[in-house]
């Protein structure tokens, strides 16, 4: 299996329900860049090709933002209208363009556009342990945790597109326990999330840490 064949969703289309006073956490502030940018970075950083974006909530605002990114032929973005029905629907936008973006992916990571501290090589991880172990899921463990993002082969794909509402991929794990293979990918703050103010402050202060 080569590598390139592994596709990449990010999920970046949420309304920030969880965050206060109106902030799109996406945009939020970590360095000079905003949230979603370091995701970006990482993701153009790793072996995964091409990158499904997808966008709802302030997508005209994110797209004006990203522009720079947008003008990569490996990224793509999606516009999904109904991202208030969950992010399941994300996760249906992209699935459906994928035949047309990446027609020889066997695979897709799916990762979730507030995780900033991820790295590439987490990311490239994920594609070798697909390719060493041909199992269906690739998901990472953090310090013995299991968390984001997770990789599903192809033919997960009609299974995934039948998730509805506020959910990802979490049942079709559950009913493919057995095809799971789980990789300790090390520290978890590299999954560290910036769904409410108090876990984007964690994130700023990790931030700050490792970038003195």
């Amino acid at each position: 299996m080569s590598s390139a064949t592994t596709a990449a969703i990010i999920l970046a289309a949420g309304s920030s329900s969880r965050m206060s006073e109106g902030r799109h956490k996406l945009l939020l502030p970590l360095g000079n860049r905003p949230v979603i940018a370091h995701v970006l970075d990482t993701v153009l950083a790793s072996q995964a090709s091409p990158i499904l974006l997808v966008l709802g909530h302030q997508a005209e605002n994110m797209r004006s933002v990203l522009a720079q990114y947008l003008t990569n032929p490996r990224v793509h973005s999606i516009e999904n209208k109904q991202y208030r029905e969950g992010m399941s629907t994300s996760l249906h936008a992209a699935l459906r363009e994928l035949p047309h973006s990446a027609p020889e992916s066997h695979s897709a990571l799916v990762i979730l556009g507030d995780q900033p501290l991820l790295s590439n090589a987490i990311l490239d991880t994920l594609i070798a342990t697909r390719q060493t172990t041909g199992k269906p899921i690739i998901a990472p463990l953090y310090e013995g945790q299991r968390g984001n993002p997770v990789l599903f082969a192809r033919d997960l794909y009609p299974e995934l597109l039948e998730v509805r509402g506020d959910e990802g991929g979490r049942m079709v794990i559950a009913r493919h326990r057995d095809d799971v293979a789980a990789i300790e990918v090390g520290s978890k703050r590299a999954n560290y999330d910036v769904d409410t103010w108090e876990t984007y402050q964690a994130v700023v202060a990790e931030w700050q840490r490792l970038n003195p």
